[in-house]
C-alpha cells in the first residue's frame, strides 16, 4: 500500500529527467551536426604532367583542415599513394566522389595505398588530421606521392599486336632503323602528339592494342610508371619483364641541343658548397624531391624545353628518384652508374629527418639535433646513434622504406 502511494512521486521525479535527457541527447546532435559542417573542407583537382602517370604534391593542414584531391581514373587501373607526414595524427582516406563509403581508410589501413580501382571516375584522396589532433589546433606538412598505372588485366577490347585475341604482358620494341626512334603518342593515330621517342631493345608494359584502319595501334606503359602511350604495333614483339630500367627519349631535344643523348648525365658547374635541385616537373614552381652535388651521376630520361629553359627528366642511379633538373648544369657523364657524391634528401622540418644516399647505396638518416641512422642498400638498419629516441628510429624506418619504394 505504502509503494502504491509513493509510486506517483516517483513517476513525477522521473518525467523531468527524462526531459532533461532528451534535451542532452538533442544538445549532443546538434553539436555533432555543427562540428561536421564546421569542419573546413578544401577541395582541388589533380592532373599529371604530359608524358607522365603520378606527381608529387606538398603541403600542410591545421586543425580540422581537410583536403580532397580529386583526380579521375578508369576502373582496373592501379593506384598507388603515399603520404609522408610531420605528424603521426595525419592520414589519408580513398574514395569515390560520390559515394562516402572508402576504399582506404589511413588511420585503420596506413599511408600506404596500392591497389586495382573498382570503378571509373572521380576519385578522391583525402588528407586529414585524427579528431583528437584537429580539436588540439595541430598543423603537420605532408608529401603526397600519387600514380596510376594501366590495369592489372584489363586490356582493349581489340586484338593485340601479333593479331591474337590475348597478348603478352611486355612488349619489346625492334624492328626501328638504326639511328632512328619510335614514337610514343598520346593517342592512337599519327594525328596524334607525340610524347617521347624509345629505341629497338626498349621494354613496354602492354596495356592492349587496337586496329585503327589498316594500322594496329598498342597502349604501352614503360617500366617505371612515367611514359604511358601508344606505339605502332609492327614496331614491338612478345618480350619478357625488363631486368632494370631502360632509358626513355623525350619528344625534344636533350641537354646538349641534340636530337638524342648520352645515357648518362654528370652535374657540373653548379657553385662551391650549392646543391642542384631535382624538381617533381620541369619547372621551379614544382616542389623539390632531393638535391644533388658536382661529380653526381644522373640516368637520362630525355629533356624539353620550357619557355626559355631546357629541363631534363633524369633518375639517380638506384631508380629510387625520377625528377627534373635545370639542363645547363648537366654534362654527357661516363656511365657509371655508381659515381658521384651522393643523393640528398632535405625534408624541411624540425620533427622529420634529412635522407642522404651515399655512392654505394647506403642511406644516412640525420636528425636536427645531431642523430644519425644509418642503413644498408636494402634498407636494413645498420647502426643508431645512442642518443636516438625509439620514436625517432621508428620515423628513420618509415622514411627509408618510402625512399626505397
Amino acid at each position: 500500500m505504502k509503494l502504491l502511494k509513493i509510486l506517483p512521486i516517483l513517476q513525477a521525479l522521473h518525467r523531468p529527467f527524462v526531459r532533461f535527457s532528451a534535451l542532452l541527447a538533442t544538445l549532443a546532435l546538434l553539436l555533432a551536426t555543427v562540428e561536421t559542417s564546421a569542419q573546413n573542407i578544401r577541395t582541388e583537382r589533380v592532373s599529371f604532367s604530359t608524358g607522365t602517370s603520378g606527381t608529387v604534391i606538398r603541403g600542410e593542414i591545421f586543425g580540422d583542415e581537410i583536403i580532397d584531391y580529386v583526380l579521375g581514373a578508369r576502373g582496373g587501373q592501379r593506384m598507388v599513394v603515399d603520404l609522408a607526414v610531420d605528424n603521426p595524427s595525419a592520414y589519408f582516406n580513398v574514395l569515390p566522389a560520390d559515394n562516402p563509403a572508402a576504399i582506404h581508410i589511413g588511420n585503420v589501413a596506413g599511408n600506404h595505398f596500392d591497389d586495382i580501382l573498382p570503378s571509373s571516375g572521380d576519385w578522391v584522396i583525402r588528407v586529414y588530421l585524427m579528431r583528437s589532433a584537429a580539436r588540439r589546433d595541430e598543423r603537420t606538412g605532408f608529401s603526397l606521392s600519387v600514380h596510376i598505372g594501366g590495369a592489372g588485366h584489363s586490356v582493349q577490347a581489340a586484338d593485340f599486336a601479333d593479331g591474337d585475341a590475348g597478348g603478352p604482358d611486355y612488349w619489346q620494341v625492334t624492328g626501328v632503323s638504326g639511328g632512328d626512334h619510335l614514337n610514343v603518342r598520346s593517342g592512337p593515330s599519327t594525328r596524334q602528339s607525340v610524347i617521347a621517342r624509345v629505341v629497338n631493345g626498349q621494354v613496354f608494359r602492354n596495356l592492349g592494342c587496337r586496329g585503327t584502319g589498316d594500322d594496329r595501334w598498342c597502349h604501352v606503359e614503360s617500366g617505371n610508371g612515367l611514359v604511358s602511350g601508344w606505339v605502332a604495333g609492327r614496331y614491338l614483339r612478345e618480350s619478357g619483364a625488363p631486368s632494370g630500367p631502360s632509358p626513355t627519349v623525350p619528344a625534344s631535344e636533350f641537354a646538349n641541343g641534340e636530337a638524342g643523348g648520352p645515357d648518362f648525365w654528370e652535374v657540373y658547374d653548379v657553385p662551391a658548397g650549392d646543391y642542384l635541385n631535382m624538381r617533381t616537373g620541369p619547372s621551379t614552381k614544382y616542389s623539390i624531391v632531393a638535391r644533388v652535388a658536382n661529380g653526381q651521376s644522373l640516368r637520362n630520361l630525355g629533356c624539353r624545353r620550357e619557355g626559355q629553359t631546357r629541363w631534363c627528366h633524369v633518375q639517380t642511379p638506384d631508380g629510387a628518384y625520377d625528377a627534373w633538373v635545370s639542363g645547363r648544369f648537366l654534362r654527357e657523364g661516363a656511365g657509371s652508374a655508381a659515381s658521384g657524391p651522393g643523393v640528398f634528401v632535405p625534408s624541411g622540418s624540425s620533427v622529420s629527418p634529412d635522407l642522404y644516399m651515399r655512392p654505394t647505396g647506403e642511406v644516412e638518416v640525420s636528425w636536427s639535433g645531431g642523430f644519425t641512422v644509418l642503413y644498408n642498400p636494402a634498407g636494413n638498419k645498420l647502426q643508431a646513434g645512442s642518443t636516438c629516441s625509439g620514436n625517432q628510429i621508428a620515423l628513420s624506418d618509415a622514411s627509408v622504406a618510402r625512399f626505397h619504394r
